[in-house]
């Protein structure tokens, strides 16, 4: 009794580690990829005026966005697609920073590194179509 038990014991934790390994550790080292990812800006003299449909995808999470450019300005970006967290609605931020500045390679948000990363890739993509 006591050598099924130690057997039982052991394969749950086997288990357990399993699913730590595959929820933690390896998103984890992907985030990192995304958070060191370049940003590459895009020549807004040649893109023509329209609405444009990016998105992004990492892990299990893909974000989507809608860009609208006119007279080679970009006028708005809406996010069509993404998670609803508030490390998600603070990245936003960045599409406030790209309508400001009017180029891609903009700081990201603090504490919203991964998600900002992400969504500024989804707007390069827009604009590249």
């Amino acid at each position: 009794m006591k050598k099924k038990i130690v057997i039982l014991v052991g394969m749950v934790l086997t288990v357990t580690l399993a699913i730590l390994i595959f929820t933690l550790v390896i998103p984890e080292m992907n985030y990192e990829k995304v958070r060191n990812m370049e940003i590459n800006n895009v020549d807004l003299e040649k893109v023509n005026d329209g609405t444009y449909n990016g998105k992004y995808t990492y892990g299990h999470y893909t974000y989507q966005v809608e860009v609208t450019v006119k007279n080679h300005e970009i006028k708005s970006i809406d996010v069509i697609n993404g998670r609803v967290s508030e490390h998600a609605k603070a990245a936003e931020g960045v599409l406030d920073n790209i309508l400001t500045e009017q180029k891609i390679d903009v700081d990201v948000v603090s504490g919203a590194t991964t998600t900002s990363k992400a969504l500024l890739k989804a707007v390069e993509n827009a604009l590249r179509e």
